[in-house]
């Protein structure tokens, strides 16, 4: 009968923390749906009635019906707690009230809409951090979330759907839950339901068939929400299995490992198990186990074992290296991570290697218990079976030779002294000793010698007839057998412990070195001194001169504070590095006529810099090993570098922000107090113009219509700088009131249209038959978009055309104006809506439209972008959110979010 498995102290300690944690933090169980409508407030709210009914304090803290009656009756029996009312541009919005249900202290608090953003006013902007405060109270929150709301998946989304969900939650929070709860309804049920009415009110339901609530778009949303959520269940079934030392597989997941080895069919191995792991949707890992024969493996053997690593790498596996006897830990290894399926290539090998050494695929398949494996094609066309990597003899020293002889004499000598008084027994005891210490001093070859003399010198001095190695009693002819196989094995373990505590004291030394550097590079953050420690560490370590060269503003490599490396960088060789994010130079097989190494400082999908290695000892990195620790030292000087970066244009950027508030306090100073003087001038030079507008000077009339146009764009500039400040010191108060997108636009360009035919340029619009009713102010909103109209006309050609339009979507209303003109360049598209910047390539005009008309959608809660591609013509366009009339409370982002 086999011991069960002991549970590892760390992951059983690491359970029993969490489990103190939650003594004093809440659990969080969190509803999960794909969309709106899948029933995840109902779903909450008739389990909170059960746990109520069994005993718990249950306390409503916030949940949205959205007017559905099935939903509405659950809340009936419950306590709700009394929402904040916050009055915000003219609508009373009501929120959670946290300092109540903090004071309230229910056993569960239901919080519903987790990716809601609060009112101003509020203690958090997001709700999810109002949860964060309950749970920190030690009070159990229950909530809801759609799959759209999560960080990580909102790019994924957006394509997905054509709509960006602007309400997101970090990622943090659902994974450190409790619970999560997948509310699933196929597509086809939940379009039922929305055409029923049960999703939305009826004003919404024809604008969220048409855009959002599309059957693939369901689709595709679902089966994100199915992924996730087996996500965070295989991490938590993984942590059990860990802390109970589960060694049974648990075929719940598709997981499949292969194993790296250095044979050239190794790479093909790797990407035949890519692409089985694609099919499958499966996560998939490449293992190789550092067996004690490693450190004898020739060098291409090493290598080409690494580089595999490295592709597997590329190619999306998790790779890891491991210590162990071959079969045994790499099925260890499977079982410890649930692996289903293990992948093997196939023998190409001689069937008498088999038979005399075993057969290493019949070893793994009797000792895979329940895993499968997955025998495939794994040599390369072309590739000749290679022999597996056998152990290099150590090259030993003639003194190595001379002390294993000088050892053996010497114990012969104290043998024949000592043969009259003890057993022969004894005296082979003695040799043993002797091969023993031969054997851990000075490895295989002279301990093999060491057998051989000893059996024979035995022979010749202890046993009799004395020195002869004629035998009088045949009983000793299978000692001297067993005395040679033994000597023979302890050399063999004896020098196999010294491979095993050689390999040991590099792992030791790999990661000692690194951890010292890591300490020191993580509470830096000025680079010069980021450079130094580099330096210095990977100086100490390899004993190499090393130089850290980074990019310049104007994208020139230059050397970074100290260095211990003279003279100059090829230049050339740098640049491709730091272009092509891969190590080159000099013992590399790229550019290897360089003089030096080149190792890219890599992090995320970026570089910020390149390590310049000198030339002497460059031999070293031929090691594999070596070279992945120096790759390591890249790394860590890398991140080092990001975070020092970071955390200087986190600086910088709090700086401008300074900066850019004592600007439009300048400017909104300035311009009050220029105004009142260019109305007198304005004033002045009209009366002017009026007296003597009828002389007959032509000079002097065109003298005072130039003054009296010039006077006029000064006063409209000082006008715009003073909109401009306000606006961007939210210092205006919109006056909101209901008006219709269509007559925005019908106004804006009829008003424009005198203007556009004048410069020979069509002016269009483009309205959709059936559009909500907003709720904005109408003097600024029709001012924004007159900008945007403005601009187009502005650099739209002659002949050319400005079409202005209007959509709609569930959760707001998009205003957009196409021109044919030049387009905005991809690198400009950022910046354009910059004061000075947009619009101001022209005469007459400063670049403030577009800015104004940035600040005028985001005081009403909207976002203004511009696309171009790499023909002419752009389309700017905004958005407006709905109205709570049009759309639920904080309509911004609600359509898509919540159910």
């Amino acid at each position: 009968m086999s011991e069960r498995p002991r549970p590892d102290p760390d992951a059983l300690l690491e359970e029993v923390q969490r489990g103190e944690a939650h003594r004093v933090r809440g659990r969080l169980k969190v509803f999960f749906g794909a969309t709106a409508g899948v029933g995840k407030t109902y779903a909450m709210l008739a389990e909170a009635r059960q746990r109520k009914d069994a005993g718990t304090d249950v306390v409503v803290g916030v949940v949205e019906t959205h007017g559905r009656t099935e939903t509405e009756k659950l809340l009936g029996g419950l306590e709700i707690l009394p929402r904040r009312t916050i009055a915000y541009q003219g609508v009373t919005l009501q929120e959670l009230d946290l300092a109540a249900a903090l004071e309230r202290a229910p056993g569960l608090l239901l919080i519903d809409e987790l990716a809601h953003t609060n009112a101003p006013g509020s203690v958090h902007q997001k709700r999810w951090q109002d949860v964060e405060d309950v749970l920190e109270a030690g009070l159990d929150v229950w909530t809801t979330l759609n799959v759209q709301h999560i960080e990580s998946l909102n790019d994924v989304v957006a394509r997905i759907t054509h709509v960006r969900v602007r309400e997101t939650v970090p990622d943090r929070i659902v994974e450190g839950a409790d619970e999560v709860a997948l509310i699933d309804l196929p597509p086809d049920e939940l379009l039922r339901r929305l055409r029923e009415g049960k999703v939305y009110v009826p004003e919404q339901i024809a604008r969220a068939q048409g855009s959002f609530f599309r059957r693939g778009n369901l689709i595709a949303l679902r089966q994100l929400a199915l992924r996730y959520t087996a996500g965070h269940v295989d991490d938590a079934m993984q942590s059990y299995r860990r802390a109970f030392a589960v060694q049974d597989t648990w075929p719940v997941a598709e997981r499949i490992l292969v194993g790296v080895g250095p044979s050239p069919s190794s790479a093909r191995l790797v990407r035949a198990t890519k692409r089985l792991a694609d099919r499958l949707g499966a996560q998939w890992m490449a293992v190789f186990v550092e067996t004690p024969a490693y450190a004898g493996w020739p060098e291409a053997d090493r290598q080409r074992v690494w580089e595999t690593l490295r592709l597997a790498r590329e190619l999306g596996a998790e790779t890891s290296t491991i210590g162990g006897v071959e079969t045994s830990a790499l099925l260890d290894y499977a079982r410890k991570h649930n692996v289903t399926r293990v992948v093997v290539g196939k023998p190409r090998h001689s069937r008498w290697r088999d038979r005399l050494f075993g057969s290493l695929l019949d070893r793994v398949i009797r000792e895979s218990g329940d895993t499968d494996i997955f025998l495939t094609t794994g040599d390369e066309a072309g590739d000749a079976p290679t022999a597996p990597p056998r152990i290099k003899t150590r090259r030993h020293s003639l003194a190595s030779w001379a002390l294993s002889v000088a050892a053996v004499a010497a114990c012969t000598v104290v043998a024949t002294a000592l043969r009259d008084r003890l057993e022969l027994a004894n005296l082979i005891m003695l040799y043993l000793l002797t091969l023993v210490g031969v054997a851990a001093r000075l490895g295989r070859g002279p301990s093999v010698l060491a057998s051989l003399l000893s059996v024979a010198a035995f022979d010749w001095f202890c046993v009799p007839p004395y020195s002869t190695f004629a035998v009088r009693d045949t009983v000793y002819l299978p000692v001297f057998g067993v005395m040679l196989v033994l000597g023979l094995v302890i050399s063999t373990l004896t020098a196999r412990l010294r491979d095993q505590a050689e390999a040991s004291r590099q792992r030791e030394w790999r990661t000692s070195a690194l951890l010292a550097a890591s300490r020191e590079l993580t509470a830096l953050d000025d680079p010069q001194r980021i450079t130094e420690v580099a330096v210095r560490h990977i100086a100490a370590t390899f004993d190499v001169a090393v130089r850290i060269l980074a990019p310049d503003a104007f994208g020139r490599l230059r050397a970074l504070g100290s260095t211990s490396l003279e003279g100059p960088t090829d230049e050339p060789v740098a640049a491709w590095v730091l272009e092509h994010r891969r190590a080159a130079g000099r013992g590399t097989g790229t550019l290897p006529a360089a003089a030096r190494l080149y190792l890219p400082l890599g992090v995320g999908d970026g570089v910020v810099g390149v390590m310049e290695v000198g030339a002497d000892h460059l031999e070293q990195f031929r090691n594999p090993e070596r070279m992945q620790l120096l790759e390591t030292f890249a790394s860590q000087t890398a991140a080092a570098l990001e975070r020092a970066r970071l955390a200087d244009a986190s600086a910088r950027a709090d700086h401008l922000a300074e900066l850019s508030r004592l600007k439009s306090e300048f400017v909104a100073v300035a311009s009050h107090e220029i105004k009142n003087p260019l109305n007198s001038l304005g004033l002045a030079v009209e009366l002017l113009a009026e007296r003597f507008g009828g002389l007959d000077d032509a000079g002097g009339q065109r003298l005072l219509g130039s003054a009296t146009q010039d006077v006029a764009r000064l006063r409209e500039l000082a006008g715009e700088l003073l909109d401009l400040s306000r606006l961007e010191a939210r210092n205006v108060d919109l006056a909101l009131g209901e008006l219709r997108p269509d007559d925005v636009v019908r106004e804006v360009a009829d008003a424009a249209r005198l203007r556009a035919d004048g410069a020979g340029i069509g002016l269009g619009v483009d309205l959709p038959d059936v559009l909500p009713t907003l709720r904005a102010d109408a003097v600024y909103l029709r001012r924004a978009l007159t900008n945007l109209v403005d601009n187009a006309l502005r650099h739209a050609p002659a002949g050319g055309r400005v079409v202005v339009g209007v959509d709609t979507f569930p959760e707001h209303v998009q205003f957009s104006v196409a021109d044919d003109g030049p387009g905005v360049p991809i690198r400009d598209q950022e910046r354009i809506f910059e004061p000075f910047v947009g619009g101001g390539d022209r005469a007459g005009s400063a670049g403030l439209g577009l800015a104004i008309a940035r600040q005028i959608v985001r005081a009403h809660g909207g976002d203004i972008w511009v696309d171009s591609g790499p023909g002419p013509g752009a389309v700017f366009s905004f958005t407006i959110p709905l109205p709570p009339a049009a759309a639920s409370p904080r309509a911004a982002d609600t359509e898509v979010s919540h159910g």
